[in-house]
């Protein structure tokens, strides 16, 4: 039987070629196809896993840009607030805050300007709106340290009410503020307490009086405008 089917291959191929080629070409047309088809289907299964890696890098990107847009709003809010309805800014170096209660001892800024950016010890540190909070301790080249007003036993000459009554405030921790005043200078609740310096400096509010009849003098409790712990940047000026 297969020396028959060799046998009339031989003269199929000899006589009438054309019946061969005319047999095999579906055959053959078949896995041209199939290898096209194949080959396709891998093109197209890598072109979809590249799109999505650039998709993902995409979302990515457009994740970090997010970021970083919220990031220079904040910066931007926390400036305008620190410069506050001023035409011009106060002539200082205006720094960041590193770190602040509880992170820093209480009572104590970190800012991230130091000596090399012109900061000396001694200067005044302003919250918003060029509010004075407090006083440059000590500088490093790049950094300071600043003791806020309620800086327990930290002294600062003031001013109460509108009568412009001279006291000093003295540092009572946790940002709150003191002072002793005669009982005949009249300071009530709600007066305003201002710091010394140029102009009227509004630093704090007078929350209660005590008056006790049997002594000459009121002791004045204090709490500051703006809330220290919640800084993030100041002003240092001379």
């Amino acid at each position: 039987m297969l020396f028959a089917i060799v046998v009339i291959g031989i003269i199929l191929r000899v006589f009438m070629p054309g019946v061969i080629v005319a047999v095999a070409k579906p055959f053959w047309l078949s896995g041209t196809v199939l290898t096209a088809g194949v080959g396709n289907a891998g093109s197209l299964f890598s072109d979809k896993i590249t799109l999505a890696r650039e998709l993902e890098a995409m979302l990515a990107e457009n994740a970090a840009l997010k970021a970083a847009n919220a990031t220079q709003e904040a910066r931007i809010q926390d400036l305008q607030q620190l410069l506050g309805g001023r035409t011009e800014p106060e002539a200082g170096v205006v720094a960041g805050v590193l770190a602040r209660p509880p992170v820093s001892p209480y009572d104590i800024l970190i800012i991230d300007a130091g000596s090399d950016q012109g900061v000396v010890e001694g200067s005044r540190v302003l919250g918003p709106g060029g509010m004075p909070v407090g006083v440059i301790e000590s500088v490093t080249a790049r950094s300071a340290r600043a003791l806020l007003y309620s800086t327990p036993g930290h002294e600062t000459e003031s001013w109460i009410g509108d009568a412009r009554i001279p006291v000093t405030l003295m540092g009572e921790g946790t940002g709150a503020l003191s002072a002793i005043v005669s009982r005949e200078a009249g300071i009530i609740v709600g007066d305003r307490v201002y710091a010394s310096g140029p102009g009227a400096l509004a630093v704090g509010t007078v929350i209660s009086v005590d008056n006790d009849p049997s002594s000459p003098r009121s002791s004045v409790d204090i709490r500051p405008l703006q809330n220290p712990f919640s800084l993030t940047w100041v002003t240092i000026v001379p």
